[in-house]
């Protein structure tokens, strides 16, 4: 295990639900998160499987975009290829537009293309955007102005190559905050690594004592190379008064990251 008051190694886990609605009618079966693991010049296949659910056709498009996300709730969804960790050029979708008639489930083939170059290492990563396509509104409208909602989700593609890829992270900004009885500590993680994270946070608090206070756990987050996520840990049961931590982000494999902390909870 390694201890620094400023990095942290880490690797990472995602969570999703089963099933998610691309609009009221149409359902993506397979999750929003797909990675493969490839080495250099292999080709590894994938597919999306949707799902009408409705008594109507319904039509979709896919097309692909890089993401990118801070810690500070900036995304961007760039152009394919943007990134220099993306791999939107890899990947080949077939089909990219579909309709699908009532109650038909089907699914949609992509597939990533590794280039052979030796200096690849770690994770790449871009989506496929799924949207689905409201069809076009005929009745009459008193204004002549209608609003039709598109709503698009975004197919996390990850590409591993092998067991590559230093792991590494860090704490970037801390913030205990207090309302009222709540109190919540937010801290900021970045991958400053080559290879996708899914951290594991956790906090033991100590009394002036020295006893333990018992351990804080926080929802993991995904962390591409290069991208910032906040944590948080409700404290919410200390009472007011100074205390010392040990914030600890586990990545697996022996990647352990920590740092020590004084809390000083007071009244606001």
């Amino acid at each position: 295990m390694k201890f620094s008051k400023n990095a942290i190694k880490i690797t990472f886990l995602i969570l999703f639900a089963p099933v998610f609605q691309i609009n009221a009618n149409v359902l993506i079966l397979n999750g929003l998160t797909h990675e493969h693991q490839a080495m250099q010049g292999e080709i590894k296949a994938g597919v999306i499987e949707l799902k009408n659910i409705s008594e109507v056709a319904q039509s979709v498009q896919l097309y692909q975009r890089d993401y990118w996300y801070t810690y500070n709730e900036e995304n961007r969804h760039d152009e394919p290829g943007t990134l220099d960790r993306s791999n939107a050029n890899w990947i080949n979708i077939n089909p990219t537009f579909i309709t699908l008639e009532p109650n038909e489930t089907t699914t949609i083939e992509y597939e990533i293309e590794v280039p052979s170059v030796d200096s690849l290492t770690g994770s790449y990563w871009s989506v496929i955007m799924v949207e689905g396509l409201a069809p076009p509104d005929t009745s009459e409208s008193e204004r002549g102005i209608k609003i039709n909602t598109v709503i698009r989700y975004a197919i996390q593609v990850i590409t591993n190559i092998g067991d590559t890829g230093d792991r590494n992270l860090s704490f970037i900004d801390f913030k205990l905050s207090k309302q009222d009885s709540f109190t919540e500590l937010s801290v900021a993680l970045e991958n400053i690594g080559e290879r996708i994270l899914r951290p594991e946070v956790s906090l033991e608090i100590f009394d002036s004592n020295g006893e333990s206070n018992g351990v804080i756990k926080a929802e993991r987050r995904k962390l591409y190379p290069g991208t910032s996520a906040m944590v948080f840990l409700d404290l919410s049961h200390l009472n007011l008064g100074s205390y010392s931590g040990i914030l600890i982000a586990d990545c697996g494999d022996d990647y352990v990251f920590g740092s020590n902390l004084t809390l000083d909870i007071k009244d606001e």
